[in-house]
């Protein structure tokens, strides 16, 4: 095990959040990370979990270099103010709201950066850390679905009410640490969760509400989603979200890469397996769970114009922020 030895340097924060289900993706993200970081840098990798078998534990420490530390921390404690007010759905785990408790668990950091686990980083993670966000909250990508799927735009626009030119994916999120704190939100979050149930894409949609106004939309190669794309230079940080995953689908943005870096992990095998078992009846299951998708946003349109027929502004008001 190595450990950042250099007390000159400074320390970048990275946060991500997994189960044993997502450890494998993550350990490729982090080796793909560290590759590419500077070494002008220690990389502080704090990975937020309810409950990590030993062995993912110890493949991921594995993955530790000279000045990049992993760091486990326990936040199933923190759950407990959530009850049952979260909202789970097909492959959203409760490990998609853990980014909320980032700047309270945190305290000494000013700035951070977070992380999906089913990414990969091909740029230099130390000049995102380097993006100015004074003032504001977060700085962020824009989420592709939301720009270039209709129903998905319309969902943002209409029933969590960002225009889809600010509405971010929450994936890589550079985080104003202090700012947070300030506006107290991980109680916000609380707050909003139990005066509205977002159902499409979740503690997203709760994030852009609480950042209206206080986010940065960077460009898109901090966040490409890794859809076939001749045309697109490769990203500083590919995203393998919906169904553009290399372990279960071949003709995926970056799947050179992906499988480059995780033969130098502990997981490779384990990939490989999931890439030869993954058959027809998941695949088909997989663009189910898409259609649901859109029919989930289409009902939730729905549900919001009906509401909102006779009288939107108080409707919409009364929804969002209970007054």
């Amino acid at each position: 095990m190595k450990k950042s030895s250099n007390a000159g340097r400074e320390i970048i924060p990275i946060f991500f959040a997994v189960d044993d289900n997502y450890a494998p993706y993550l350990g490729v993200c982090v080796r793909s990370l560290i590759h590419n970081a500077s070494k002008s840098y220690d990389y502080k990798i704090h990975i937020l979990i309810d409950d990590l078998s030993d062995e993912n534990k110890g493949r991921l420490t594995s993955l530790q270099t000279e000045n990049a530390t992993v760091e486990f921390v326990n936040v199933a404690s923190r759950l407990d103010a959530f009850g049952r007010l979260i909202h789970l759905r097909d492959y959203y785990t409760k490990a998609t709201y853990y980014r909320f408790f980032i700047p309270d668990l945190f305290p000494q950091y000013a700035k951070g950066i977070y992380l999906d686990c089913d990414m990969l980083v091909l740029g230099d993670i130390s000049e995102l850390y380097r993006v100015d966000i004074n003032g504001l909250l977060v700085a962020a990508a824009r989420e592709e679905v939301m720009a270039n799927v209709p129903v998905f735009g319309e969902y943002a626009e209409q029933v969590v009410g960002i225009p889809c030119e600010y509405y971010f994916n929450a994936g890589m999120l550079v985080m104003n640490l202090t700012e947070m704190r300030k506006i107290r939100i991980e109680e916000e979050f609380v707050e909003l969760l139990s005066q509205i149930a977002f159902r499409v894409t979740q503690d997203q949609d709760y994030l852009n509400v609480i950042c209206s106004g206080r986010s940065l939309i960077l460009s898109q190669t901090w966040n490409k989603t890794a859809y076939p794309d001749e045309n697109c230079e490769i990203p500083q940080i590919v995203h393998f979200k919906i169904n553009y995953k290399p372990w279960r689908y071949d003709g995926v943005m970056c799947e050179n890469e992906f499988w480059s870096y995780a033969k130098e992990t502990a997981y490779y095998d384990d990939l490989r397996r999931e890439k030869r078992d993954y058959g027809a009846s998941d695949r088909e299951r997989d663009r189910l769970m898409y259609e649901n998708l859109m029919a989930l946003a289409r009902h939730e349109l729905d549900a919001y114009y009906a509401e909102t027929e006779d009288a939107p502004f108080e409707a919409n008001a009364k929804r969002l922020y209970g007054v």
